[in-house]
């Protein structure tokens, strides 16, 4: 393959390596700026301060970061503290990684600490795959941090090894384009402080897209050495991206690729059939050999991704991002801040993760230099590489930016409508960072070299004209402006559209920062344009490169201050006392919840946090099976509310939390916040006209309305409420004693949701008194200022709240009310009465009836029936990918598990395979005969043994394919060097020298 020699009279900037240096420390500034702290272990680079903004932590004090957390069996939620102040971040915006990235990490890391790594993660939502899909990026390489630290610090270094990753091997790959190393450093500087990289910080998707630049490099060598070597490296970098977890970008990121070898292979052997089509061949095979690699994860994929419930990500020609986000581009707080302490909040749909287009002002004006010189940039890098990454910008550009026709027909062809129809293609601004860096490492190295006048290309006049006028570069230049002018009156009614005034000034001030950054870089770029001619430079050097390299210099520098200020503000810090805390709730429930589910409304707990503490829930963040979902869907509310969440909403009744569909999972407790209204019957207390003021440090004592089971009282607030008692320090306790003076129960609340006029509701784990009991209430209140109640003839009117008959028993009550549910079947029980209901809709009815006994199983296809005998089940394993059980069965019937297991795992009895049934719309069961069994079930991936074998199969097939080239060049070059059957005949002086290049070109 051959290269083009670069332009005449260039030479190289003289102080380069004094600029790679700078290059280099501006990388290592935005890493260590922008990461700060976390890297020394103070605090941890996550938004774990968020989950402390709500129940049960924030009750438990932990919001402040101050309260001492008691140390707890397992180490990953050990208690630290540190006083950090960490800045408060817009809520939602990386709760992901809180529900769902880093507790299934933590549960996963323990499993691998206790000699096995699960593939099952059975805590929530029913259960869902763990280790055996690549979702969670648990076998991505970058992930490895998580298991040599501890939990709380390994996401800083994480993200320290993704910028190494990330920018050196955008490096490796324009190092392979022949750009400088400044210029290469600089490139993989603008790669690893690109949006995408920076946004998604914590999840999957930028573990995937780290390795774009090393799939490049992969390819590109491959093209220029043509090895099996270097086709077998190919692999390497596809399988990491697929065990990323992210399938999107690495989609994006193939289909670019692919382009981009067509395009390489094409213009270096454009009449060469042969030679083109057996490199292709070569990249395929490699990109093949990568998915082989990864086979291991993706099996289980390919297996589970049927049974999911997939629904609302269709995608059309408008699923576009605005056009104006690409303003964020230089100025990234333009359209707001994710402080929620600072306002205005980032107004663009759909939110600043998606939206966000940054890559920093220095890159936009490098990345258009590239642009305005085609034809210096052409003679500096390999044939069509230049032409290929200013197209494929476009492209992307278009694609993401516009939408319209090119990306309704892209999701429409056959091949790209699974990868366009399906994903959001803001995502793909991944790979558009990644082009952009290559383009403004070009343009840098543009900048960076010495050049005499090119020679004018032939044509008619006119266009040598044109050509000696400059006309491309000022025709881009007037075309960006004139974009920029489209842009910021498309921005400007962005924010009239947010109707603030606060957003006009704010939006002003940042759009002023953007510009000034952009005109530093453009004086930088204008200097090292104008000095670099040849002549200019001889007519006085010293004072001229001095010049230059502080031009040159500062470029790099820019982007790094910028881009670290921009990740130091959004990458969120916590005390490390916040990270997964422990509070009396998780306390309560590791105590008593056994094999058995609890559920919790959103604002008693957040969903899918349990998974870091091992306790099984109803709640759950997970993609879910999609029978199982069906049945969720049936409780009252739909805590299915979106596809992958299972979280139960505030509602001032009964209804989800007795419903029979909970007790058919085993849920033995319901969890409610502290704030949340009280279940069960309300007695309202008689009012009149009168208060009582409640004293800070004096008691009150008020008799109680009604006899008997009590689950809380509710006092109203009277008049204005002085602004100091609603601090959350201040508590009021509450002493409930019998007529014989014993204390019944006791607790305390905050003050901090105190409303005059309002009912202020304190639950009480009084809910086991007999009939009649007569009961009254000790008020203290522990605060700085009085509290004013309604009053009946001058003593505070306390409400009760009774038992209902609902199922329902108030258990406990500390940083969450706790209720248990009387009716909750085993998880894992006996059925000895069968019934088949084939039709979905119909089996849901009967079983959100509560008709169906707790003897009783609802298959969803005949089987074999049941006896109608009773029988004993004893938990033997209760494991994350293995149930094992001991039946003693007086007849035939059903061992029923409410997990949601029917894909992907098998049964035995007596360790022989059995049929695992479809039962109760989601869960399942196994027929089992007469007598004492051992019954088990366990997760069993169709042919992941084979996809292991492939994987490491193809592994070694690797090793085997690069050890023997070696092994054969060396052979080669030895038997040349002895004068065997390959030397080169004729004395030394006569040989032709051939240089790299031309070992590269074709026979």
């Amino acid at each position: 393959m051959t290269f083009r020699p670069e332009p005449p009279a260039t030479q190289q900037l003289p102080a380069r390596r004094s600029l790679t240096v700078v290059a280099a420390l501006g990388l290592l500034l935005f890493a260590l700026w922008g990461i700060g702290t976390p890297l020394l272990g103070t605090d941890t680079l996550t938004a774990t301060n968020q989950l402390t903004t709500s129940s049960p932590y924030q009750e438990a004090g932990l919001d402040t970061g101050s309260t001492v957390v008691p140390e707890t069996r397992a180490p990953h939620v050990a208690a630290r503290r540190h006083p950090l102040e960490s800045q408060p971040v817009t809520p939602g915006l990386l709760a992901d990684t809180l529900t769902s990235e880093l507790p299934e990490t933590i549960l996963f890391k323990q499993s691998l600490f206790n000699g096995h790594g699960t593939g099952w993660d059975p805590y929530g939502a029913g259960g869902s795959a763990l280790g055996a899909v690549p979702n969670n990026a648990l076998y991505s390489p970058l992930t490895a941090t998580y298991y040599m630290l501890p939990t709380w610090l390994a996401p800083a270094y994480e993200r320290l090894l993704e910028i190494i990753v990330s920018a050196g091997a955008c490096y490796l790959f324009l190092r392979r384009l022949k750009l400088s190393r400044p210029s290469a450093v600089t490139g993989g500087l603008v790669f690893a402080s690109s949006a995408f990289m920076i946004v998604w910080l914590g999840f999957p998707q930028t573990r995937t897209a780290a390795f774009i630049p090393a799939l490049f490099w992969a390819l590109e060598r491959f093209l220029q050495e043509r090895r099996l070597r270097d086709a077998a490296l190919i692999s390497v970098p596809v399988a990491c991206m697929l065990l990323g977890g992210f399938p999107s970008v690495t989609g994006f990121t193939l289909l670019t690729a692919a382009a981009y070898v067509g395009v390489r292979l094409l213009a270096e052997h454009p009449r060469e059939l042969r030679r083109l089509l057996l490199s292709g061949l070569g990249a395929v095979v490699g990109v093949v050999a990568g998915f082989a690699l990864a086979m291991f994860q993706l099996i289980g994929f390919l297996d589970f991704f049927s049974t999911w419930l997939i629904r609302g990500r269709a995608q059309d020609s408008s699923s576009h991002l605005d056009p104006a986000s690409l303003l964020t581009s230089f100025s990234p707080w333009l359209f707001g801040t994710v402080n929620s302490s600072k306002p205005p909040g980032f107004i663009l749909s759909p939110n600043l993760i998606e939206a966000m287009s940054y890559v920093g002002a220095g890159a936009v004006v490098l990345a258009s230099v590239a642009i305005a010189l085609p034809r210096r940039a052409r003679a500096l890098l390999p044939r069509a590489s230049g032409i290929f990454f200013a197209l494929a910008t476009g492209a992307w550009l278009e694609l993401i930016y516009l939408g319209g026709p090119p990306l309704g027909l892209a999701q429409k062809l056959p091949v790209l409508s699974t990868l366009f129809a399906q994903n959001y293609i803001g995502r793909a601004r991944s790979i558009l960072g990644f082009l952009v860096a290559v383009l403004a490492a070009v343009g840098f190295d543009l900048l960076l070299r010495r050049r005499a006048a090119l020679p004018a290309l032939p044509g008619p006049r006119w266009w040598r004209f044109l050509q000696r006028a400059h006309a491309w570069p000022i025709a881009l230049g007037l075309a960006i402006l004139a974009a920029g002018a489209l842009l910021l009156r498309l921005a400007g009614q962005r924010v009239e559209e947010a109707g603030q005034g606060l957003v006009t000034s704010y939006f002003n001030q940042q759009l002023l920062i953007g510009a000034a950054l952009l005109a530093a870089a453009v004086c930088c770029a204008a200097v090292l344009l104008l000095l670099g001619n040849t002549r200019v430079l001889a007519a006085r050097p010293r004072p001229r490169h001095a010049l230059r390299f502080l031009a040159a210099a500062g470029l790099p520098v820019l982007i790094a201050v910028q881009s670290a200020s921009f990740a130091s503000r959004y990458w969120p810090h916590s005390s490390r006392a916040q990270f997964y805390p422990v509070t009396d709730t998780h306390t309560y429930l590791a105590d008593n919840l056994g094999e058995q589910r609890y559920a919790s409304t959103v604002s008693a707990m957040m969903f899918g946090t349990n998974s870091a503490y091992d306790l099984r829930a109803v709640n759950g963040h997970a993609f879910i099976d999609n029978q199982f979902a069906t049945l969720i869907q049936a409780i009252p509310g739909n805590p299915n509310f979106i596809e992958t969440y299972v979280d139960f909403l505030d509602v001032d009744d009964a209804a989800q939390a007795s419903s029979p569909i909970l007790d058919l999972l085993g849920t033995k407790y319901f969890v409610t916040s502290l704030t949340q209204p009280i279940l069960g019957t309300l007695v309202r207390a008689p009012k009149d006209a009168t208060t009582q003021t409640i004293r800070p440090g004096i008691p009150v004592t008020v008799p109680l309305q009604g006899f008997g089971s009590l689950r809380g009282i509710g006092l109203t607030p009277s008049g204005a409420l002085p602004a100091g008692l609603t601090d959350a320090s201040n508590t009021i306790s509450v002493v409930v004693k019998d007529a014989k003076g014993t204390v019944v129960t006791q607790t305390h609340k905050s003050t901090s949701t105190l409303w005059s006029g309002h009912q202020f509701p304190i639950p009480l784990a009084a809910d086991n008194q007999a009939p009649g009991t007569r009961l009254t209430a000790t008020l203290t209140l522990h605060a700085t200022e009085p509290l004013t109640v309604a009053a009946d003839h001058g003593l505070a009117a306390l409400d009760t709240v009774t038992d209902a008959d609902d199922g329902l028993r108030m258990v406990h009550v500390g940083t969450s009310a706790i209720y248990q549910r009387l009716n909750a079947q085993p998880r894992i029980r006996w059925a000895s009465t069968s019934t088949v209901v084939t039709d979905q809709t119909a089996r849901v009815s009967l079983l959100t009836s509560g008709r169906v006994s707790s003897d009783q199983v609802v298959l969803s296809a005949p089987g074999p029936a049941a006896s109608g005998r009773s029988g004993s089940v004893t938990v033997d394993t209760d494991g994350t990918d293995m149930v094992s059980t001991t039946v003693d069965a007086q007849g035939a019937g059903y061992l029923v598990v409410a997990d949601a297991d029917q894909a992907c795992w098998a049964a035995s009895v007596d360790g022989k395979p059995a049929a695992l049934v479809a039962a109760d719309q989601g869960l399942v069961a196994v027929h089992v005969p007469a007598g004492r069994h051992t019954v088990s079930l366990r997760l069993a991936v169709p042919h992941a043994t084979a996809a292991l074998v492939l994987s490491a199969s193809t592994a070694g097939l690797m090793l085997v394919t690069v050890a023997g080239e070696f092994w054969w060049l060396r052979r080669r070059r030895t038997g040349s060097a002895s004068g065997g059957a390959g030397a080169e005949q004729g004395p030394p002086a006569e040989r032709e020298q051939v240089s790299p290049a031309r070992r590269l070109a074709p026979n």
